[in-house]
């Protein structure tokens, strides 16, 4: 029987309370939009409510009410303002929305700010300064990971794009694959060279039949450093060979395209006769000891600078005879 008393006495004491001048608090039962709140309405005549736009707090230490819900930079009295447009990361500091410490905006709410390896929730969370206008970083298993062809920098705090053969870097670990290092630019390596078709860099072979996939790959055998015989090794059947029309001399031995004598050389292993006697090169042309020069080297050869000796002696005695 108390209980029912009891119960009684405050049905009575709310009764009491609607009919004088004081609005009931959001929550309270009502009858009418003038017994609740300033910006609150008595929904379906039975609990007052705040408006759209407006939140229930305290509006100073005696008083409660519904205050105006605000957004990052505008005026605020209570947290809870900016909490319910901008997300528990938000306060109001100095008398206006602002996000939390450890916290940053984005799209018009606050995230707690995480780095590249720490936990996150949302791909919100993993914030690496001004977006640009793709993300480059993203919530992948509860941990902030640079996306796809980007490496964290600076402690987690950048995503750096990997950089390919010829692109600007700066440092060898952007520089993305094999025979990769940064100099400026991202380089081959030493004994790597660069393969225009692929836009990457394969592994020099150090000698013939080292096994190759592309021709680039036997291009230091050919010749050597200070004087290149370009082409000369190639990849055939799976392995740096000397080319047609070239032969190995040396040890190790490099591929030298064939010289007869007469044509020019720079070297004197291009120089060999049709019977394979190694020649040398003298003043830019193939020579031997016991060799003479086919008629074929000097018949069609328009970039001789001169015909040798003996050929324009012959050359003049014809013309005297004609005369």
């Amino acid at each position: 029987m108390r209980g029912w008393y009891l119960f009684l006495a405050v049905g009575l004491l709310d009764v009491i309370a609607a009919q004088g001048p004081e609005k009931r608090r959001t929550g309270n039962v009502c009858n009418s939009d003038v017994e609740c709140p300033d910006n609150a309405f008595c929904k379906q005549s039975s609990y007052c409510v705040c408006k759209d736009g407006f939140v229930y707090a305290a509006v100073n230490s005696t008083h409660k009410g519904c205050l105006k819900e605000a957004r990052n930079g505008e005026e605020c009295v209570q947290h809870i303002q900016c909490h319910s447009t901008m997300g528990v990361h938000s306060e109001c500091s100095n008398g206006v929305c602002s996000c939390a410490t450890n916290s940053h905006l984005e799209t018009d709410r606050c995230y707690e700010t995480a780095v590249i390896g720490e936990r996150c929730v949302v791909d919100q969370n993993c914030f690496l300064g001004e977006q640009g206008p793709d993300r480059q970083a993203f919530c992948v298993r509860g941990y902030c990971t640079c996306q796809l062809q980007f490496s964290p920098r600076d402690n987690g705090t950048r995503c750096v794009r990997d950089a390919l053969l010829g692109e600007t870097c700066e440092d060898n670990l952007q520089c993305a694959g094999p025979g990769l290092e940064c100099r400026g630019t991202c380089r081959c390596r030493e004994n790597w060279v660069a393969h225009s078709e692929i836009n990457a860099c394969v592994e020099s072979a150090k000698m013939l039949n080292d096994p190759c996939q592309y021709d680039v790959q036997c291009e230091a055998l050919s010749g050597v450093a200070e004087a290149k015989s370009v082409g000369a090794a190639l990849c055939l059947g799976g392995v740096c060979s000397c080319g047609y029309n070239a032969r190995p001399v040396g040890n190790p031995a490099h591929c030298w395209h064939r010289r007869r004598p007469g044509q020019e050389c720079i070297r004197d292993e291009e120089c060999v006769s049709e019977e394979d006697e190694p020649g040398y090169c003298l003043a830019g042309r193939c020579t031997c000891k016991t060799c003479s020069p086919d008629a074929r080297d000097f018949g069609g050869a328009s970039n001789l600078s001169a015909p040798p000796i003996y050929v324009a002696a012959i050359l003049s005695l014809a013309a005297i005879l004609r005369h």
